[in-house]
């Protein structure tokens, strides 16, 4: 409750207004897969019986599993993997020519 009341304020500082919704229109007319008493608890009965070889049987897209490794190991320099490996610094000289505008040419150093 203390984080809320500090945020809150913090949002009136910075210039934000805001409305705390305590209701929401139409929310009692929605159609809830579990909307009941009884089927809400039966759903809490099933997930209080189930083990951990039932959560292993489960199949969860992008879960690392225990003994599987997703590591891919390269050989090779980290400046080749980042593409160090194509550029190349040149420095310029200032003492080449190159054509400068006239009008600069007054204010050169």
């Amino acid at each position: 409750m203390f984080y809320s009341m500090k945020r809150q304020s913090f949002l009136v500082n910075q210039g934000y207004s805001f409305k705390v919704i305590t209701k929401l229109a139409g929310i009692e007319e929605e159609n809830l897969k579990y909307s009941t008493k009884s089927e809400q608890q039966a759903l809490l009965q099933q997930v209080m019986a189930a083990t951990d070889a039932d959560a292993e049987e489960e199949n969860v897209a992008g879960e690392v599993r225990p003994g599987s490794s997703q590591v891919n190991r390269r050989t090779g320099a980290m400046s080749s993997m980042s593409g160090g490996d194509d550029q190349v610094y040149m420095p310029y000289s200032k003492s080449g020519k190159t054509k400068v505008h006239p009008l600069f040419k007054k204010y050169r150093l």
